[in-house]
């Protein structure tokens, strides 16, 4: 199949006007699309130099490389966070959380799911669903759960702690949390968890890489270590 041929498919399901503003997804090179026979596919969070990838044919990274990459790349990132069946659907099917709508209606952002649960048992549920080896919690005000927020990979910034708190909702569930984030979450009163950027983002690269195999191509993870390293202080 051709690269061009991908994605024209890819972006009917996907679609590039869905995106952020100032987001650069789609297509970034090198190469010609027109040109590029394409039946491997390795789909990356992020593009990382002297991180060894396997011999493919197109590279599909979440996140828009900050260096740029060697081979044929194309993005897929908040487009995929906001279109319906994409990122955060497929991390509220991991959580098995019923959606009744969006976080943020303006963009499409995150998502809204009803719950029946004490917070002690939500965080066991997604100790038992992320790939997470820590979870961070802001205790809030309610112990009992009936609606909660989820955001794929950055929600935890003061824009959306308010917006949760504005809303009604007694769970934020996102990644990148901060120490400012921690106390306006204090300060409101809602529970917020942080279940890492990676983890949260984590069901949405398995669900990307079941719609490219569906597309008629070889898609698969690599690279799905964390950038970092945790070292025990005690």
């Amino acid at each position: 199949m051709l690269a061009s041929e991908l994605f024209q498919t890819i972006e009917q399901e996907v679609p590039l006007e869905l995106a952020l503003e100032d987001d650069p997804v789609g297509f970034i090179g090198p190469g010609h699309p027109e040109k590029i026979e394409v039946e491997n596919v390795s789909v990356l969070l992020d593009f990382i130099p002297g991180k060894e990838i396997p011999e493919t044919d197109l590279l599909v990274c979440h996140h828009p490389p900050l260096f740029p990459p060697p081979l044929p790349t194309y993005i897929i990132h908040s487009n995929w966070d906001i279109v319906q069946g994409g990122a955060n659907d497929a991390l509220a099917e991991s959580l098995q959380l019923d959606v009744e709508g969006m976080m943020e209606a303006e963009t499409g952002i995150g998502r809204i799911c009803s719950v029946d649960c004490t917070l002690v048992d939500f965080l066991e549920r997604v100790s038992n669903s992320l790939d997470v080896d820590h979870i961070r919690v802001v205790k809030g005000k309610q112990s009992e759960l009936k609606k909660i927020a989820i955001i794929s990979g950055f929600g935890l910034n003061p824009h959306y702690i308010k917006l949760a708190s504005k809303n009604g909702i007694d769970l934020l569930l996102s990644g990148d949390l901060t120490h400012p984030g921690s106390v306006l979450a204090q300060k409101l009163g809602i529970n917020v968890v942080d279940a890492t950027h990676q983890a949260t983002e984590f069901p949405g690269l398995m669900k990307l890489v079941w719609l490219l195999n569906e597309l008629g191509v070889n898609a698969h993870i690599e690279q799905t270590t964390k950038p970092w390293e945790t070292y025990s202080c005690r």
